[in-house]
């Protein structure tokens, strides 16, 4: 019990320091350094969103640049072009733990289910487009050998009439 005492005066001490500190800021302030505060106050409300702005500019140009040889270990830089394998989704499941039925909180369920369906549909997606990449490529070579073999024959054809 001796320590909680010892906490709470403690704490007791600091607040009681926060607040003279506090009181003896303002009191030295004169009129010109209040113009000063509400300027900086003012400036930083009005340019925070455009900062934010051109960092994701920023960070966006950095996730769009291709990997060099030497930063394979880059997170910023990674290729995107496929997520298998990187994005784990966890199980739909409407059981819970002995745990969280104990703790009694079903805050999130509904926000928890939308955010593993979003993620499952994009990774559904992506494999989709995957897929598709594939056989376009597969398609373009068979094409290519068909018409190799159509050359080919053509001039077996003109060659043997020759």
């Amino acid at each position: 019990m001796t320590s909680l005492t010892a906490f709470t005066d403690q704490f007791d001490i600091y607040a009681k320091n926060v607040g003279d500190q506090l009181k003896s800021t303002f009191k030295r302030l004169t009129a010109p350094d209040y113009i000063r505060l509400i300027v900086i106050v003012g400036a930083y409300a009005l340019l925070r969103p455009y900062l934010v702005q051109l960092g994701g500019r920023f960070q966006a140009k950095d996730h769009e640049r291709e990997l060099d040889a030497n930063e394979i270990s880059s997170v910023a830089a990674t290729d995107s072009k496929s997520l298998k394998g990187k994005v784990h989704v966890p199980e739909d499941t409407d059981s819970e733990s002995e745990e969280e039925s104990k703790k009694g909180t079903d805050w999130g369920k509904k926000a928890r289910r939308r955010q593993r369906k979003m993620v499952r549909d994009l990774l559904a997606a992506d494999e989709k487009r995957m897929k598709e990449d594939e056989e376009a490529l597969s398609d373009k070579e068979i094409e290519e050998f068909l018409l190799e073999d159509e050359n080919w024959l053509v001039e077996t054809i003109t060659g043997a009439k020759s």
